[in-house]
């Protein structure tokens, strides 16, 4: 049995893998490998790795976690989880049933992406939803408004989306 499965490997859950490797504790990390910063072209404001892209901090990450002989990482979808503390069993979308006493929930979100011309094809790159993570590296203009969605560009070439109400 494992002392924690953790369902999602990217950033987050990769972390929580490190901390409880090196507590000796037995740890299962179940990833689909589709990570939610997979559309990005470099990722921000990950100490010691800005400016990098995404998918080589997570493959030096896992080559990190291979120090660890209580982790174990596996490529494979939760696709049910039931039990309680102390014994949850996760099914898993290979067909195995791991047990655990634990479970972290690290699978992220899924974005909704606006049926705005052009939004889809510059998703990642010139298309953005979070500011913050790309476009304050640049001098930008970044408005909101308090009505229906509004997409605008600003000077990073980062297109900014406003509130739906």
């Amino acid at each position: 049995m494992n002392d924690v499965i953790i369902i999602g490997g990217s950033f987050a859950g990769l972390a929580a893998a490190l901390q409880l490797g090196r507590a000796r504790r037995k740890v299962t990390v179940l990833d689909t490998g589709l990570p939610r910063n997979r559309f990005a072209d470099r990722s921000h404001g990950v100490l010691g790795h800005d400016h990098k892209l995404p998918q080589d901090i997570l493959t030096e990450a896992r080559l990190q976690l291979t120090r660890y002989p209580t982790i174990k990482l596996v490529s494979a979808r939760a696709e049910s989880v039931s039990g309680a503390i102390d014994d949850f069993s996760v099914l898993t979308s290979d067909g195995e049933s791991l047990r655990a006493r634990r479970l972290i929930l690290s699978y992220g979100v899924a974005d909704q992406i606006p049926a705005v011309p052009g939004f889809a094809e510059g998703w990642g790159s010139s298309t953005c939803l979070v500011p913050i993570a790309t476009a304050l590296k640049s001098p930008a203009g970044i408005g909101a408004s308090s009505g229906p969605a509004q997409c605008r560009t600003t000077t990073s070439g980062c297109t900014t989306t406003g509130p739906t109400r």
